[in-house]
């Protein structure tokens, strides 16, 4: 019975081995290519070499030796114990007599060594040594499936993947993707990665550019006491995942043009403010193709497709030129520009650009896009005038709007043009309630005033309802502006528009809008 009891264990124990060999069978990293399995099984068959010969040392002799072969196709191993030959025996463990060497083998001396076995590793190792040995079998596979998804989401960074929407965080959203090897992987979308206008719950399978990947770091402390954060190599990782991203654009359109691809159309340039407005200068290799209408496509396809993906976001494709007039006039549309009108200096990167009083506030743009993506596509720090046609009709008191650009910000600024107030004085004939009401914009949301059919009824225009604190906010602002324009005029200037004003208001009411306004 005894006997019986240790025989079942001793497959048990060889069972757990080749148990260790067979998990290698079932791991999705070897299935693909039989070569990288046997070589990888070759690895960890050193492995068990090292972890047996570790366990013999602990278990049965501290100075022990052995040869070890293993054939992973099986799971069966060999262990012979190297004893050394000598004259007398002092550890039997590790040491054999001449005599009994001789009547085995007679070419071997004295001071050689003798291969002693096939033996029962499970005679000389604990079970729990045995499942030591399974443990590190099945860590050194998690380990290997980990570096070969790690080499292969390596290969994907700078590329473009569609992802589909696994599970939205407050301040992230995970995405799944499988790899071409079948290997699940989590990407991660940071909020600040995230276009505005993203909506995972509406879209849950997204096109994303794979900006890098992070795996775990842990402190290692150096040789001068000090402590430093190092990625540990078998650690796990975390794709991070963007479409703010400019490459994201620049994958985009190489996608969706196969000349910038193929290299007949180079993009020089993108500068971007994601989900509003982006710009993007091209240039071609070929005289035979224009670069622009070959990015745009036939009827706009090649480019609706991308705006498509980027949630409307407006983008302009525009020439590329070395001349810095030229391609900054273009940078600058939709606003109608003469490149004779801009002076650049090459040296302090800086540009000035007279523009017709009409064109200002396109070239600036809402919330001061359009002038800042120009800045950053050309590389120039841009300032751009008002050009009075006639200046016999010019007020040589006055100052053009955008003189403010620094105190009151491009926003502002487009704001008060875009409601016709384009010199200081105009601002301070409209007063404080005009300003606000120019910050604001319309406080009705235009629809239609009446539907056609029987039966319908008229639909009135909403209001938009501000809050009493936006409303302070608004107000405050709005005399900042007035107080600032204002401290540019003296007593006798300020007379004058005051004048002016009473001037052009209608009988009786002049005196009052006046004084309210200053």
């Amino acid at each position: 019975m005894a006997k019986k009891q240790a025989k079942g264990e001793t497959q048990d124990r060889k069972a757990q081995i080749a148990s260790a060999f067979g998990e290698i069978e079932q791991s999705k990293v070897f299935l693909d290519k039989r070569t990288e399995s046997a070589a990888v099984k070759m690895d960890i068959a050193d492995l068990l070499k090292d972890i047996i010969q570790k366990q013999l040392r602990k278990d049965y002799d501290p100075e022990v030796e052995a040869n070890i072969f293993i054939n992973p196709e099986r799971g069966d191993f060999e262990v012979y114990i190297l004893k050394k030959i000598v004259d007398e025996i002092d550890i039997p463990s590790i040491e054999i007599s001449i005599d009994e060497v001789r009547q085995i083998d007679d070419s071997l001396e004295v001071g050689d060594y003798y291969e002693e076995g096939p033996i029962n590793l499970e005679e000389y190792l604990t079970r729990k040594s045995i499942q030591i040995i399974k443990q590190s079998v099945q860590k050194k596979v998690r380990d290997l499936e980990r570096q070969v998804v790690y080499e292969e989401c390596l290969e994907k960074v700078g590329e473009v993947i569609a992802g589909e929407v696994y599970q939205i965080r407050p301040h992230e959203v995970i995405f799944s993707y499988n790899t071409s090897k079948d290997h699940r992987v989590e990407l991660v979308l940071p909020k600040s990665e995230m276009i505005k206008k993203d909506n995972p719950r509406r879209t849950p399978r997204m096109k994303l550019y794979v900006k890098r990947i992070e795996r775990e770091r842990v402190k290692v402390k150096q040789d001068d006491g000090s402590i430093v954060e190092k990625e540990k190599p078998d650690g796990g990782m975390k794709v991070i995942v963007s479409r703010t991203d400019d490459r994201f654009l620049y994958k985009l359109f190489e996608s969706e043009v196969p000349e910038i691809l193929d290299g007949l159309i180079v993009i020089k340039g993108i500068a971007r403010v994601p989900g509003e407005r982006a710009k993007v200068a091209v240039e071609s290799t070929s005289s035979r193709i224009d670069p622009v209408g070959a990015s745009v496509g036939y009827r706009g396809k090649r480019i609706q497709s991308i705006v498509k993906e980027l949630n409307n976001e407006n983008i302009d494709v525009i020439y590329y030129t070395d001349e810095p007039q030229i391609f900054i006039a273009r940078a600058l549309q939709p606003a109608k520009i003469d490149p004779m009108t801009v002076h650049a200096d090459m040296k302090t990167r800086m540009a000035r650009v007279m523009l017709k009083p009409d064109q200002i506030k396109y070239a600036i743009g809402k919330n001061g896009n359009n002038i800042h993506l120009a800045e950053r596509l050309t590389g120039y720090e841009i300032d751009v005038y008002r050009d009075v046609i006639d200046k016999t009709l010019e007020d040589p008191n006055d100052i053009d709007i955008i003189e403010f650009r620094e105190e009151f910000g491009d926003d502002m600024i487009y704001q008060l043009l875009d409601s016709g107030l384009d010199t200081a004085k105009k601002v301070l004939q409209a007063g404080i309630e005009e300003i606000e009401q120019a910050l604001l914009g319309p406080t009705k949301i235009d629809e239609m005033s009446s539907v056609f059919g029987k039966g319908r009824k008229t639909v009135k225009p909403r209001e938009r309802r501000l809050t009493d604190e936006e409303k302070r906010y608004w107000k405050k602002i709005a005399e900042n502006i007035y107080r600032t324009v204002k401290d540019q005029f003296n007593e006798t200037d300020l007379q004058e528009i005051n004048d002016e004003d009473n001037d052009a208001a209608p009988e009786g009411e002049g005196a009052d809008e006046g004084s309210e306004k200053q």
